[in-house]
C-alpha cells in the first residue's frame, strides 16, 4: 500500500489529516508515479468525508509552498484579489475581473489570480489577455504593471507548475461529475498572498467553510460571500454579490467581527433585478457588454451588481466607511471615463 492509499483507507474512517499526512497527499498528487486512479481514489474519499477548514488550510499552505514567487512583496501588504470558485453555471459576466479594473484605476493595488474559462464560456483570464495583458510575463514585467497601473494578473498555470500531474485527474473527475478540493482551492493559492481578498463560492454551506479555512491559513483580512439567487428555477445561487437576492457575507482576519450577515440590493441603495440581466457570454460577447458598460449603456441591473462588488472591496481595504460610499465612488470611476482611461493606457503599454 502506498502513501495515498493509505491516506485514502483513514479519510474513508472519518479520519482527520493533519499537516504533515497533507503534505504527504500533495507531494503523491503531484507526482507522475502514482495512478490517476490511486488520486482519484484520494480525492473523492476526502470529498465524501468532507475537507475540514483545518485540512484545507493545509493544502492552501502545501499548494503555496510549491508556487512560482512573483516576487510582489512590495506590493502584498496593501493590495486585494478579487475572485470566485466558479462553478455555479450561471454564464454571468466577468463580474470580479470587471470589478478589479475599477479599484485599480482608482489607485488600489489589485493582485488577481486566476484562470482560463473552466466552467463558463470566458474566464478571466480570458478577458484580461483580451484587453493587452499577457497571461505570461516576467516577474520584472509584472512589477511594472504594479508600479504602472496598480495591477498584476498571475495566471494560475504559469504560477502553479505542480499542477500539470493533477489536470488528468481533474479532467476524469469532472467527466463523472465529481468534486474535489480542487474545485475550491484555486481562490485560495494566490502565490503572492495579498493582504486583502475578496472570495465568492459557488454554494452557500461553502461560505462558512472557506473563511474558517481562509482564518486557519492565516490570510489576513477580507469577505467570502455568495449571492442567492431569488426567482430563477436553475440557478440558485452565484460567487459573487448580485442584486437578485439575499447575499451571504463571512468576514474573515482582521475584519471578523463587521459585517456577518445577508445583504440585498437595497443596503447598498440599489434597486434588484433578475439574474437575466447578468447573462454573459462568450469572450467577445464579454467584451461588447464590457464596452457598454464604460459608456454607461450596460444593464442596469450588471452595473448594480459591478457596483455592490466594488463597494464591498474598498470597505474590506478601508477606502471608504460604508456600502453607500463605495457605491458612489465607483459609480463615479466608471461614469467619469477613470477606467475606461485605465484600460486604455494599459493597451498602449503592452502594444509597444
Amino acid at each position: 500500500m502506498n502513501s495515498l492509499e493509505k491516506f485514502t483507507a483513514l479519510t474513508t474512517r472519518q479520519q482527520q489529516l493533519d499537516y504533515n499526512q497533507i503534505k504527504e497527499c500533495t507531494d503523491a498528487l503531484i507526482s507522475d508515479r502514482v495512478t490517476l486512479h490511486e488520486k482519484e481514489n484520494f480525492l473523492t474519499a476526502l470529498s465524501t468525508k468532507g475537507e475540514s477548514p483545518s485540512e484545507i488550510a493545509h493544502f492552501i499552505k502545501c499548494f503555496k509552498g510549491l508556487a512560482r514567487n512573483p516576487q510582489l512583496d512590495n506590493f502584498s501588504s496593501n493590495a486585494i484579489d478579487l475572485c470566485g470558485t466558479g462553478g455555479d453555471r450561471a454564464g454571468s459576466f466577468n463580474i470580479s475581473t470587471f470589478t478589479s479594473f475599477v479599484l485599480a484605476s482608482s489607485g488600489v493595488n489589485v493582485i488577481k489570480h486566476g484562470n482560463r474559462s473552466i466552467s463558463s464560456k470566458c474566464g478571466s483570464a480570458d478577458l484580461i489577455e483580451a484587453i493587452g495583458i499577457p497571461l505570461n510575463l516576467e516577474n520584472s514585467q509584472i512589477n511594472e504593471c504594479m508600479e504602472k497601473f496598480n495591477f498584476a494578473f498571475l495566471f494560475a498555470p504559469a504560477f502553479h507548475p505542480a499542477f500539470k500531474n493533477i489536470a488528468p485527474v481533474r479532467r476524469e473527475m469532472a467527466t463523472k461529475g465529481s468534486i474535489s478540493i480542487f474545485n475550491i482551492l484555486g481562490p485560495m493559492i494566490n502565490p503572492a498572498s495579498p493582504c486583502y481578498q475578496i472570495l465568492g463560492v459557488y454554494s452557500e454551506p461553502l461560505v462558512k467553510k472557506i473563511r474558517d479555512s481562509l482564518h486557519h491559513a492565516g490570510q489576513s483580512s477580507g469577505y467570502v460571500l455568495h449571492g442567492n439567487i431569488e426567482n430563477h428555477d436553475h440557478i440558485k445561487g452565484v460567487d459573487e454579490l448580485t442584486p437578485c437576492g439575499q447575499n451571504i457575507i463571512f468576514p474573515f482576519g482582521s475584519d471578523s467581527q463587521s459585517l456577518q450577515k445577508n445583504l440585498s440590493a437595497k443596503d447598498f441603495g440599489l434597486t434588484q433585478c433578475s439574474i437575466e440581466k447578468l447573462k454573459g457570454g462568450n469572450l467577445d460577447k464579454n467584451i461588447e457588454i464590457m464596452n457598454l458598460v464604460l459608456d454607461g449603456d450596460g444593464p442596469e441591473g450588471l452595473k448594480n451588481s459591478i457596483l455592490m462588488n466594488c463597494s464591498l472591496a474598498f470597505l474590506a481595504i478601508k477606502r471608504t466607511d460604508n456600502l453607500i460610499d463605495g457605491v458612489k465612488l465607483a459609480d463615479e470611476l466608471i461614469s467619469d471615463g477613470s477606467v475606461k482611461d485605465w484600460l486604455n493606457r494599459v493597451k498602449k503599454h503592452f502594444l509597444k
